[in-house]
């Protein structure tokens, strides 16, 4: 995998790149590379309850930095909340449910202009066909993701961003958890890509 310049900025889930080897790998406090007050969070424990749990909700920090540039970077404190009211993501005592589709679109397309749609039981290749300069795909993958060269054992429960095609076809995303190489603008072929994903997600249009 080697990196693709985009137009959409990188978005860790933990708010710094550098979070993601520290917690994934060596199972670190990401308070220790990141300034959780930056992100709105009242607390560390807050934020650290909700880290786990917002890659998709990094991934449209990502898109409103590239299309809603105006807006400047929105906490992820304030886009949990949003959210939240929006019953896209379900807090519940050790652990959130979400992040939902259909609330999700709705609230973004009330609260930022950004339309979108869900696909379901969708080929790779019929919706990656459909991402270009005005459309980008938020899809569901394993957390596996980030290690392709090793068989993985489930699809889903996670959410990448693919914002664009190579010359080759393949889909280049940015995985909010991603470590190194499989972290930004990451590239897989539509086959590889294929082994993580349940076919699920969301397009959104510009």
């Amino acid at each position: 995998m080697s990196p693709q310049p985009s137009p959409f900025p990188y978005e860790s889930q933990w708010g710094d790149e550098r979070c993601n080897a520290a917690v994934v790998l060596r199972r670190e406090p990401p308070g220790r590379f990141h300034d959780w007050r930056a992100d709105g969070y009242a607390s560390e424990r807050e934020y650290e309850y909700w880290a786990s749990h917002v890659c998709g909700l990094a991934c449209l920090r990502s898109v409103l930095r590239a299309w809603r540039p105006g807006l400047g970077p929105v906490p992820m404190a304030e886009l949990i909340r949003g959210a939240v009211a929006a019953g896209a993501l379900v807090p519940r005592p050790d652990t959130v449910d979400g992040l939902y589709y259909r609330p999700f679109l709705a609230w973004i397309a009330a609260d930022y202009g950004i339309h979108g749609e869900v696909f379901e039981g969708a080929e790779v290749s019929g919706w990656l066909s459909r991402v270009g300069e005005d459309a980008v795909a938020m899809a569901s993958v394993s957390p596996e993701i980030r290690w392709p060269e090793r068989p993985n054992e489930r699809t889903g429960g996670h959410l990448v961003l693919v914002h664009g095609r190579d010359d080759a076809g393949r889909a280049v995303f940015h995985n909010p958890s991603g470590i190194g190489p499989t972290a930004g603008s990451a590239v897989l072929a539509p086959e590889v890509f294929a082994r993580f994903h349940p076919g699920r997600g969301m397009l959104l249009h510009r």
